[in-house]
Parts: structure tokens; C-alpha cells; sequence
């Protein structure tokens, strides 16, 4: 059957269209990929310095955050220490003796204890937040660790028949040193024991904490000082230095 000229001048509009739908070459498929896989190879590049300059500069800051976290919970304790019951026969005694050694641990560092009475919050027992409580700061190996840490002991319940268990907190790990010093008005003490000073508090505590973190390979481990000195508002009247 002859094609009308009509059904020819379709076939030959048809055409281009035909043409327009055809795929990309293999060439064009290979340049788009290779596009491809620059912009994502430069953009890895750039996300891995960023991630490793994240993670320099968090390694840096770590262990004054550490300390600073760890200071605020002594401060804490400090701020709201509650002067020794000086009344040797009364019938309940809440706020002990303010009590502290001048220690070294086995590595022949610094490694204080300090026992007070405080009525600082108790994070396992916010139950007891508000009352009485016996805290003990000290340094202590775990079970099965070399690691030195700085653990705070809060016995609560202190008119308990029997005496409970105290609530151990970790406030913070790799602890280099820890020193406390006391301020009598005059002089600063390396130990204090309210039992033979009348019952009274400090005017201030100094507490230096020291913090070992490990270094590049060969090198030796960074050791990273910090001192703090905190008031306490129960302390005994400052004494009279003559000036």
C-alpha cells in the first residue's frame, strides 16, 4: 500500500523526536562519574580534616572540663560544710568531725583524704538532698584497674541504727595527685582534725588536682596541674594577724 503524502510528512516529523530520545553516550557516562567521584573524594577530604580538628581540639580541652566539673562538686561539698556538734554529750551527733590525711598512694604521689559534713545534693539519693550528710574525698584503685581515681563517698542516713552503706561517685578518672591544704587564718595547713581545734572549720581550702593523660606513641604521658582555693561560709572568725 502507497504512503499518502500526509502519512509521509508524520514519518518525517517523527523522526527528530526519535533522535532527541536516545541515552547517553558511554564517554558522557564515564564524565559524569569521574565528576562524580572528585566532588566526592574533595568533600571526604574536607569533612576528615574538620572531624579531626573536632577531635584535637576536645582532646585539648578534656581535662580542664574534667577538672572544672570536678572542682564544682568539691566546691559544693566545701561551700555547705557544716561545722563539728560541739556538744560531746548530746544525744545525736549529725555533723561530725572535720577530718583529713596527709597521704600518699602506691605510687608515691599525692593522694589525700578528706572526711566533712555537708549538706551538699547526693546525686544517687536525691531523696536525701538537703539534709545531713557524710562525704569522704579520696583516691582509690578499682578492682582489676591500675587506673588512680577521685571518688567521693556519701554516707546519708546518719541516724541509721546501723551505719549503711556509703554511695561511692567517680568524679573523675587518671588522677595524677590530690592535695588539699587548710587555712587557719594565718597559715596554710597540710592537715586539719576539728577534734583537736575547738570544733571549727577552716577559713579556706586549697585543692590541687593533677591529671595524667597519654601522650603520642614514644612520648611520655602529659600531666596537667590545677589549683583551686574555696571559702566556707561555717568557717571559724578569721584571727587576728596584727595588721
Amino acid at each position: 500500500m502507497t504512503a499518502t503524502p500526509r502519512q509521509l510528512r508524520l514519518t518525517r516529523h517523527r523522526r527528530p523526536l526519535a533522535l532527541s530520545r536516545s541515552g547517553f553516550t558511554l564517554l558522557e557516562l564515564t564524565l559524569a562519574l569521574a565528576m562524580v567521584a572528585i566532588m566526592a573524594a574533595s568533600l571526604y577530604a574536607s569533612m576528615r580534616v574538620a572531624f579531626r580538628a573536632q577531635a584535637s581540639a576536645e582532646t585539648a580541652i578534656e581535662p580542664s572540663r574534667t577538672a572544672e566539673l570536678a572542682f564544682e562538686i568539691i566546691r559544693n561539698d566545701l561551700q555547705d560544710a557544716l561545722p563539728p556538734t560541739p556538744f560531746t554529750n548530746a544525744p545525736v551527733v549529725l555533723a561530725g568531725a572535720f577530718q583529713t590525711t596527709d597521704g600518699k598512694d602506691d605510687r608515691g604521689v599525692d593522694a589525700d583524704d578528706v572526711v566533712l559534713y555537708t549538706t551538699a545534693d547526693a546525686p544517687n539519693r536525691p531523696s536525701a538532698n538537703g539534709d545531713i550528710k557524710k562525704v569522704e574525698l579520696l583516691v582509690t584503685t578499682p578492682d582489676g584497674s591500675n587506673d588512680h581515681v577521685l571518688v567521693r563517698r556519701v554516707t546519708r542516713n546518719l541516724l541509721a541504727q546501723v551505719e549503711p552503706t556509703p554511695d561511692e561517685e567517680v568524679i573523675c578518672r587518671n588522677v595524677g595527685g590530690f592535695n588539699v591544704r587548710y587555712y587557719d587564718g594565718t597559715d596554710w595547713q597540710t592537715t586539719w582534725d576539728s577534734t583537736q581545734l575547738g570544733d571549727i572549720l577552716p577559713n579556706a581550702v586549697e585543692v590541687t588536682l593533677e591529671l595524667h593523660r597519654p601522650s603520642s606513641a614514644g612520648q611520655p604521658e602529659r600531666v596537667f596541674r590545677f589549683v583551686r582555693v574555696f571559702s566556707i561560709s561555717c568557717a571559724a572568725p578569721m584571727q587576728d594577724t596584727g595588721l
